[in-house]
């Protein structure tokens, strides 16, 4: 098996991640900001300073980003409408960490014939392209619950998770979300035929 990177070992709040985007898009975000973003939500130089990084790279770093920096005014927008921000957030998070775009794309493919799945589904699948080692349950816990607070995924119960279909969401947003595919799929294109791949399973028509 090839060895690939999970990367992020931190779980950041999707409020967090928002005043953090915010920044970066108006060109205000500054490492010492950030510290005091993550140090709103976590205490400890160390859990602080992971927290400063994966904020880095799902912002600043992250592949979308200069794309989202060209839609300055439509990407705050975005964020106050309820129907966009699953999308948008999704975009931002397996555009900067593959293991997210992954995460989904797994659990799309089971939400495309039955209506849960469960962690110890989840866990397996993803092991397959992962391997089994202590980092790949500690990335599900910061993953999962994004996706939860963004608004893809409800949790009925511990364990058990059920995909939230998206609807009236914008072009723009919709885009962000093609895009994310794109950026962790190379080979394909913004004009080539994706819906139908798993990662978008939690996207219902348009109305």
């Amino acid at each position: 098996m090839e060895n690939i990177t999970i990367g992020i070992n931190q779980r950041i709040p999707i409020h967090i991640l928002e005043l953090a985007l915010c920044a970066a898009l108006q060109d205000e975000a500054s490492p010492e900001y950030f510290s005091e973003l993550a140090a709103t939500e976590y205490k400890g130089e160390n859990r602080i300073k992971k927290s400063v990084s994966v904020i880095n790279k799902l912002t600043v770093r992250n592949p979308i980003f200069g794309y989202l920096h060209e839609h300055v005014d439509t990407v705050l927008a975005a964020m106050k409408n309820k129907h966009d921000r699953p999308l948008l957030f999704g975009a931002v998070i397996c555009a900067a960490y593959p293991f997210g775009f992954d995460t989904l794309s797994i659990m799309g493919k089971y939400f495309h014939v039955q209506q849960q799945v469960n962690t110890t589904l989840i866990t397996q699948r993803i092991a397959s392209k992962y391997g089994s080692n202590r980092s790949l349950p500690n990335a599900l816990y910061c993953v999962l619950p994004m996706f939860i607070e963004a608004g893809l995924l409800n949790r009925p119960v511990a364990g058990i998770y059920e995909a939230i279909r998206q609807e009236r969401y914008s072009d723009f947003a919709l885009t962000l979300y093609r895009k994310a595919f794109v950026i962790n799929n190379p080979t394909y294109t913004m004009d080539d035929d994706i819906g139908s791949n798993p990662f978008f399973e939690f996207i219902t028509c348009n109305y």
